[in-house]
């Protein structure tokens, strides 16, 4: 698959979000609204297409936002769906599979931690 076929399929997040895995993270960062603040969210899994986000600021569908996890550059992605303070959002590319892999295992939620030692 070359890069513009990956391009491509990113947009079809419905249909792309179920072909990568999901990792549990537990991660503060920010997420920055063009024309608007900057607040900080916990983003709570995570693929190489998008990521679901805990955000108490009301942030409407399909806006355009900018996620910083802490030690990466700022990653475009939009708000694909939300409920109440979780959010669905899809990057605009898809990221890398060895930086995917580095965020979740530099970040991984308290329940992964704890299976660690069972």
């Amino acid at each position: 698959m070359n890069m513009l076929e990956i391009d491509q399929s990113a947009k079809d997040c419905h249909y792309v979000a179920r072909q990568y895995v999901r990792g549990d993270v537990a991660i503060v960062a920010d997420i920055r609204v063009p024309s608007g603040g900057r607040n900080k969210v916990k983003v709570v899994d995570l693929s190489q297409t998008g990521f679901r986000m805990e955000c108490l600021t009301y942030i409407p569908d399909d806006r355009m936002v900018f996620l910083t996890i802490p030690g990466f550059a700022q990653m475009e992605a939009r708000i694909a769906w939300h409920s109440e303070w979780l959010y669905g959002c899809e990057f605009a590319r898809p990221l890398y599979p060895a930086i995917y892999d580095h965020i979740v295992k530099a970040h991984p939620a308290l329940a992964s931690k704890l299976t660690q030692f069972s």
